[in-house]
């Protein structure tokens, strides 16, 4: 799977300076505490792309916080200890897998998973465990809601696990103002996203919340009715932090030029080449993946239509693509000048579009897929 850790996305590497804990940290690690990693251990590690994966730890880097783990396909890649998921040790079960402390207060007890079994402080845990009333059995912790939710192309969107995660993403398990970003809010150095704080990369399918800027896991959010292509941020995205509520999108408006630039993009990730034949690769694959495309007021168009229309894209934007007649090769090949993906409206146009939407309306319609235009000109 692209993303995931068979593919070439991104891994934590030993010099990364995101991959270094802090010194506090470090010095409590040493301080005596049971380590709860260890060489030869299985444990599920989450990608980038928001879903976990089994894998054996092969090193442990106890200053830096981060492991080298083999994965199933033998794979290797150093993942950070915040996004290691191992199982609760025997006679553990009183100690928060958090904090690894258990001392407790009145408000504040150890509470068990009834799926994993790790303890949690009712104020470690978020959200906090409300007991009130007492905590049920069969409580569930966040992460094994979101380790049975989270799904290739979208989360579970009705059923218990569902209904327990949309409860769960209105908090994040971590601090957003302590992330430090890129001048572009594209990553942070502490290689923390979405709902599941787990790591990243805007244009392996992921959102940005117009309103927070943050970026969410395809495999997280549970408002897309078509899973993403690579590189697609042509939404109107709200998270449930900033809703308060369900996620909320709308589809933008997709001009022939930006679908042409999409699929090629795509196209380019996946199969990790410049140039790909104009018929039986970029046409095949917007034929195949029409619906899934949701290009609005061009969803009509019929199959002569977009070969002329992509064709005559391709051509006409040499700012954007190079055809194989330029590299003195067959003309039918096209390719990307720059590999990047397609340039979505400003944040801050979306950000004004998404107040105006907040303040007409004090619950605004969650999952509606529908063309907007923002681009000025367009």
């Amino acid at each position: 799977m692209e993303g995931g850790p068979m593919g070439k996305s991104s891994k934590v590497k030993r010099s990364s300076s995101c991959a270094s804990a802090s010194k506090s940290k470090a010095r409590k690690s040493r301080a005596g505490i049971k380590p709860r990693l260890w060489e030869g251990q299985d444990v599920l590690a989450r990608w980038t792309d928001g879903l976990l994966y089994l894998g054996n730890i092969r090193k442990v880097d106890r200053w830096k916080q981060i492991l080298l783990v083999r994965f199933e396909d033998n794979s290797e890649f150093w993942v950070m200890w915040k996004d290691i998921y191992p199982s609760a040790l025997p006679g553990t079960e009183h100690i928060c897998c958090l904090c690894n402390d258990a001392t407790t207060s009145q408000g504040n007890q150890i509470v068990n998973c009834a799926k994993c079994k790790q303890g949690y402080h009712q104020e470690c845990h978020a959200p906090k465990i409300e007991a009130d009333g007492g905590v049920p059995p069969s409580w569930i912790c966040r992460s094994c809601i979101f380790a049975v939710a989270t799904k290739k192309g979208g989360a579970l969107k009705k059923g218990p696990y569902a209904k327990a995660m949309q409860a769960m993403k209105r908090v994040l398990p971590y601090q957003l103002k302590s992330l430090e970003w890129d001048s572009q809010h594209l990553s942070n150095q502490q290689q923390c996203y979405c709902y599941c704080g787990g790591p990243g990369e805007w244009n392996l399918k992921m959102l940005q919340c117009c309103r927070c800027q943050h970026w969410f896991h395809e495999a997280c959010t549970q408002c897309l009715s078509k899973p993403l292509l690579y590189g697609d941020r042509f939404y109107l995205f709200m998270c449930c932090v900033c809703t308060g509520g369900a996620e909320y999108v709308k589809r933008l408006l997709l001009e022939w030029v930006d679908i042409a630039h999409l699929i090629l993009y795509h196209l380019s990730t996946c199969c990790r080449r410049k140039y790909f034949d104009f018929e039986r690769e970029i046409l095949a694959f917007a034929n195949e993946n029409w619906d899934n495309l949701l290009v609005g007021q061009l969803s009509s168009a019929s199959k002569s239509e977009r070969y002329e229309q992509i064709l005559n894209a391709l051509n006409s934007h040499r700012n954007r693509f190079v055809s194989g007649k330029e590299i003195k090769k067959k003309k039918c090949i096209f390719g990307l000048k720059e590999r990047l993906p397609p340039q979505p409206p400003p944040v801050a146009t979306l950000c004004e579009l998404a107040n105006q939407l907040m303040a007409t309306s004090t619950s605004p319609t969650p999952n509606r897929l529908v063309e907007t235009r923002t681009r000025e000109g367009a």
